[in-house]
């Protein structure tokens, strides 16, 4: 999920949760915004080893084309689900369009506020994953692949 500051307000306001988001959890741990980024970050480094991983950066790109990068947060969305609902088990596909859908509901998220890459997994005997990219506030505005 990319993420700017007024949404992860919104959604700190207007939802039930069992923390805040991560990056908030961060910054008041480690005591600044670029400490805390530098440490979620560090984990995203990680996940980019893997295919999925080089493909869900290249695609936050896509999804924040025409916005300014600095103005969102990256936020897996395996986080906002434990943030949003308070339970994720690592269920990818919590985080879908339905829970786009009842956060949008729930903050009113304005065009471009939230972006999100919903990349599915590599099946098995392809060489392909698909993914969507979509808009909190106005949808889905692009689908296709990425070659593995």
């Amino acid at each position: 999920w990319c993420v700017k500051p007024s949404a992860a307000e919104k959604i700190e306001k207007n939802i039930v949760a069992i923390a805040s988001m991560p990056a908030a959890q961060m910054e008041r741990y480690y005591g600044s915004p670029e400490v805390a980024q530098m440490y979620l970050y560090m984990g995203y480094a990680f996940r980019g080893f893997n295919s999925h991983g080089r493909a869900l950066f290249t695609l936050a790109h896509r999804a924040m084309a025409g916005h300014n990068e600095d103005d969102y947060v990256l936020t897996d969305g395996e986080r906002i689900v434990s943030t949003a609902i308070g339970w994720n088990f690592g269920d990818g596909h919590m985080s879908n369009e339905q829970l786009v859908a009842a956060l949008q509901k729930r903050c009113h998220f304005e065009p471009g506020e939230v972006r999100i890459v919903m990349l599915d997994a590599q099946p098995i005997q392809r060489q392909t994953q698909q993914y969507r990219l979509v808009d909190a506030a106005t949808g889905e505005f692009e689908r296709g692949y990425v070659k593995v």
